[in-house]
């Protein structure tokens, strides 16, 4: 099968990391397999690692002929007479759509787009055209599906698949016993790990954390974010006198190490997350996560089974629900096992490849 993403990204994330599976994935599957990118040494070096040819574009917006142009030869150049061309943004399903129409009968292309966003879709004929062009449409959750249609956008049901996220953990040895499984030992360690910015809620965790007076905790924060907003974070830990039980890790590139030695998990968002590839990475290692259930979240977690929901803006509830992990090592095993067990049975990436791949071909 001919196989062509389009990324236009130039810094990593959940998206590009999305797509970066799928290339490895489908490389292996002995697929031929091509990524656009606008040249970004932080794209290209991660999908560099896949073994797909990479070919930079332009990948503009409504005035870029290049790009269209440019992939339009290069689906004619492919051998048989089919290709699948997997877009992750509506501005590049635009670009697919063009190149399809420049394409003609001489072979036929599928256009799949991945939606990521919780956004409402939208109507005019410039959309109606790009829908209309486009074979699948996926939704990463039932949330971001449901926003998109309130706009009524002009996009036939049958071309509709909700294929909820997932990812690749690594196979990594159990975690050895930690003083925290210890029940005569009330500690724990609380990871974050993701972008440090405002949507985040990680100045809800800070304050939560100040709310845990007689706890035996340590909370360790991978990620990085703009300098102004990370200072903003260090002064509030001094301000709620917790700055000396906070380690910050900055950019961790073995995220899966730190989850292997934390207790508790912690996604506090405040957004309306379309489907978070954190909590995956947390459930796959069997750690119980305390989330936010503000966005696909609940689709993921069913509270007090194999995860915890609270409220966002509620660092009270936050607390509440990290004292009673601490204290309680036999409730984080149940609840990380039942977490592990969930990734394994619901979003496995196995299942995940399977439901893409039907797509490809076509439903």
């Amino acid at each position: 099968m001919n196989i062509i993403h389009l990324v236009r990204a130039t810094t990593w994330g959940g998206g590009e990391r999305y797509a970066y599976d799928l290339v490895r994935a489908s490389v292996q599957a002995g697929h031929d397999v091509i990524v656009v990118t606008k040249g970004s040494p932080a794209v290209d070096g991660k999908m560099a690692e896949c073994g797909a040819r990479l070919v930079r574009m332009p990948l503009g917006g409504v005035f870029d002929f290049v790009s269209p142009l440019r992939l339009a030869g290069m689906i004619r150049k492919m051998d048989g007479d089919e290709a699948v061309v997997h877009v992750h943004t509506f501005k590049d399903a635009e670009i697919a759509a063009r190149a399809k129409t420049l394409v003609g009968k001489s072979k036929r292309v599928r256009i799949v787009c991945t939606r990521h966003l919780v956004k409402m879709g939208k109507r005019s004929p410039r959309w109606s055209y790009i829908f209309r062009q486009t074979d699948a449409l996926i939704f990463v959750s039932e949330l971001a599906e449901r926003e998109f249609l309130k706009g009524s956008p002009d996009v036939s049901p049958e071309k509709i698949r909700v294929i909820p996220n997932s990812i690749v953990p690594p196979k990594i040895e159990p975690r050895a016993a930690s003083h925290a499984d210890n029940p005569g030992n009330a500690g724990a360690t609380i990871l974050f790990t993701g972008r440090l910015s405002e949507e985040k809620g990680i100045e809800d965790l800070i304050t939560a954390l100040s709310l845990l007076d007689n706890l035996d905790f340590r909370v360790r924060i991978a990620g990085t974010g703009k300098t102004d907003y990370v200072d903003g974070l260090h002064r509030l830990t001094e301000s709620c006198g917790v700055a000396d039980r906070v380690d910050w890790l900055g950019f961790t590139s073995d995220v899966f190490a730190e989850i292997g030695q934390a207790d508790i998990c912690v996604a506090p968002s405040v957004a309306r997350e379309s489907f978070g590839l954190t909590l995956l990475e947390f459930m796959s290692q069997g750690r119980p996560v305390i989330a936010t259930d503000s966005g696909a979240q609940p689709e993921i977690i069913t509270d007090r089974s194999d995860g915890f929901l609270i409220p966002p803006h509620r660092p009270d509830r936050l607390a509440e629900t990290i004292r009673e992990l601490t204290e309680n090592p036999e409730l984080r095993k149940r609840i990380g096992d039942n977490a592990r067990r969930t990734f394994s049975e619901r979003f496995s990436f196995e299942r995940f490849f399977e439901r893409i791949t039907r797509v490809y071909e076509g439903f």
